[in-house]
């Protein structure tokens, strides 16, 4: 592809924001503040200023909808978009080194900005004590209890990219500490206790609903606890598969469940608009309260021709290799010979999330008729020469299509959240990790039965082996989560990348659609890009920016 917009927005803009970030400076970890700055006394004296040191704390989340390189495109859910972009040329292209270690969308699992977001907790939490008189108790607890979560949820970015890191806890200060500021890597265990600790500080201690949209909650703690253990009870880590650390996964998960706070929306596609900001099933997010601030922009991710003109950049890619994972509307999967699937109709009696996630030769988008086929208005590009699909798809899911493209192109308006964690994700993890604890009992089949009936798919048929509901959990969550930053971690976890699905050295596939001369349409398979990845990226490469400056720092394996 020829041209890919970025733009990175601000949300929690406060007028008094400059007051903290003035201090706040980006540039390492391992910066001394300034005298003066963060730890004045000034910063923490009411429990008004120390809030906007815990709103700048939030405003590190990742900047998920102002990022142009999804998640999904490090993955076979997605075409890269431009062959420029981290995912086709670094990871799926099996280039990585600690030279050219990734930020990850948002800067996601940047390492030095992930150690910037946890210096400020740790500051935060240093400072907080100090001027304990300050605040009340019940101020004081809460922003605590947050702070704490939000150093656990910067610190599972790191965990699940990169195994075990140096964990730190108050600020450093080379002036006073030294060489003792430099501290190696934890053990993987090391760093889940570490995030597993904050994660139940908080949960004791946060509200079960925040009295203000966007504030980590009771639930937001023990679902992040409960994804970082189903992430370390899984094969890539849990190489000996003990049950044990299954069990455990599944009662953290249970632990939300049983919370009863959350529900699964009605709307699957819905959820994600700004009308329904904060709705049920939403456990944890980032706000963009101010418009043109942030949205996944129907500009940037959506089909690129619209009504005759380009109206986006076309970001959002799905593959064959996805398309072909949505089951028929009677809940079977299309290599079923009883599914009814027709290669020649493949769009006919797909069940409803296909429709509300992919946009296909022959659908609408904004009441403009999509067409991929060869001579069409989207014609798939197979030679990435300009930004129409290489697949012959696009995606809509998360995208309000009331924004015209062209005006998301100019201002972006839109105030969607970022979801990071919901209710239907809990609802998998627990099942995945039930049914890998003890088999597929009947709360295995309730959680995931939960999801499909959502989605206006019938249970799964009863008397499944554990295998078996594993292939279903498997599906189930590649479908759910589409397009939800989730796919990367789960084939890593699940150690598919090189190895059973070998997902990441497997081509990636498009749709080639032509017209016969009777005008019968045509339906071909094409490959669009051979994947290379080696088993060693599973785990990101220790940049080496930062093991040129800590030196007790150790590569991963394979670097």
């Amino acid at each position: 592809m020829q041209y890919k917009y970025n733009s990175y927005g601000h949300v929690l803009v406060l007028a008094l924001l400059i007051f903290i970030t003035s201090a706040c400076k980006k540039d390492g970890f391992l910066n001394v503040d300034p005298k003066g700055s963060l730890t004045d006394e000034s910063t923490f004296a009411t429990e008004a200023n120390a809030d906007l040191f815990v709103n700048d704390i939030y405003d590190q989340l990742p900047d998920m909808n102002n990022e142009s390189q999804l998640l999904d495109q490090w993955t076979d859910n997605s075409c890269v978009g431009a062959t420029w972009m981290t995912g086709q040329s670094l990871i799926r292209s099996n280039a990585l080194n600690p030279s050219n270690a990734p930020d990850g969308p948002g800067a996601m699992f940047k390492w030095s900005e992930n150690y910037s977001r946890i210096r400020r907790c740790n500051v935060f939490l240093q400072q907080a004590a100090k001027y304990r008189d300050h605040f009340s108790d019940e101020w004081y607890q809460q922003r605590v209890a947050e702070v704490k979560f939000l150093r656990a949820l910067f610190y599972s970015f790191l965990y699940q990219n990169y195994g075990g890191v140096p964990l730190i806890s108050e600020p450093l200060n080379n002036q006073t500490m030294g060489d003792k500021i430099f501290i190696p890597r934890a053990s993987m265990e090391e760093t889940l206790a570490f995030i597993e600790a904050d994660c139940d500080a908080a949960a004791a201690d946060l509200p079960t609903k925040a009295a203000a949209t966007g504030r980590a909650t009771k639930g937001a703690a023990l679902t992040l606890k409960g994804a970082v253990d189903l992430f370390a009870a899984s094969i890539l880590v849990n190489t000996n598969n003990d049950p044990a650390r299954w069990a455990k996964a599944a009662a953290a998960n249970k632990a939300v469940i049983d919370l009863n706070v959350y529900d699964l929306f009605p709307d699957y596609n819905g959820q994600f608009l700004a009308a329904n900001n904060w709705n049920i099933e939403t456990i944890f997010a980032r706000g963009y309260a101010v418009p043109s601030k942030g949205h996944r922009r129907e500009g940037m991710q959506g089909p690129v021709i619209v009504h005759g003109v380009q109206q986006a950049w076309g970001n959002l890619e799905p593959t064959q290799n996805l398309v072909d994972d949505y089951e028929m509307a009677n809940g079977l999967p299309i290599t079923d010979p009883a599914s009814g699937y027709d290669p020649q109709q493949p769009y006919v009696n797909r069940e409803p999330r296909f429709y509300a996630t992919i946009v296909y030769d022959g659908s609408t988008w904004q009441g403009y008729t999509f067409l991929s086929r060869v001579g069409g208005n989207n014609q798939i590009d197979l030679g990435s020469s300009s930004d129409i699909s290489n697949t012959g798809y696009n995606g809509k899911k998360t995208l309000d299509e009331s924004i015209l493209g062209q005006t998301s192109l100019g201002i972006y308006p839109g105030t969607s959240n970022y979801i990071f964690y919901r209710y239907a994700e809990v609802l998998l993890n627990y099942a995945e990790a039930q049914n890998e604890a003890t088999g597929p009992d009947a709360s295995v089949y309730s959680a995931i039965n939960s999801v499909r009936r959502r989605a206006g798919l019938p249970a799964l048929p009863a008397g499944m082996t554990q295998t078996e509901m594993r292939i279903n959990i498997r599906r189930e969550r590649r479908i759910e989560l589409a397009f939800e930053d989730k796919r990367w971690y789960d084939i890593r976890r699940w150690d598919i990348t090189t190895k059973g699905e070998a997902v990441l050295t497997h081509p990636q596939y498009g749709m080639k659609i032509t017209t016969e001369a009777n005008g019968r349409l045509t339906y071909t398979k094409v490959p669009i890009f051979n994947s290379t990845f080696s088993q060693h990226m599973n785990w990101l490469p220790i940049p080496q920016s930062a093991m040129e400056q800590n030196t007790r720092l150790t590569p991963n394996a394979g670097y």
